[in-house]
């Protein structure tokens, strides 16, 4: 079997090749975690919108049901910014809860999509970590073997 010799230039090009890794599993993961977070804000856009479509077309309905009710275009619309008002005052009544409410939603939102990103991250990181310790077992094998046949030149 041929011996292996320890060198400090491989070992300086494995822990450049980490480090290398590293930095580009890091940047990966910030990529990763970005887009996640982006898709989610897009998506919950789209929802505004739609929401903001319903609740225009409800109010024109209202308005126009309220409009046969007094027979006037203008008491039927009248009645339906009444009706919006109200809900305007009952909002700013309850806003600080409110806020604090949509604060924690979407602190516990974007926090659970970096959760799920990170324990996906990490299961389809485990066969990498197992790697990297495998290699570093073998680099330690390979200098205290060299150790060892060191000492016994000397002798």
């Amino acid at each position: 079997m041929e011996d292996q010799k320890f060198s400090f230039s491989g070992t300086i090009d494995k822990a450049k090749e980490y480090v290398d890794t590293r930095i580009e599993l890091l940047r990966l993961r910030a990529i990763a975690k970005s887009s996640r977070i982006l898709g989610a804000l897009i998506l919950d856009l789209a929802k505004i919108i739609l929401t903001l479509f319903i609740v225009f077309f409800f109010s024109m309905a209202l308005g126009f049901y309220f409009s046969e009710l007094f027979d006037s275009y203008s008491l039927g619309f009248l009645t339906t910014g009444g009706v919006f008002v109200i809900i305007l005052l009952i909002i700013r009544a309850f806003e600080p809860k409110l806020e604090l409410k949509f604060m924690n939603l979407t602190i516990s939102k974007i926090f659970g999509k970096l959760d799920e990103e990170e324990d996906h991250i990490n299961e389809s990181q485990q066969p990498v970590e197992d790697d990297i310790n495998s290699v570093k077992e073998k680099e330690s094998e390979l200098y205290n073997e060299e150790a060892e046949s060191n000492e016994s030149k000397k002798y």
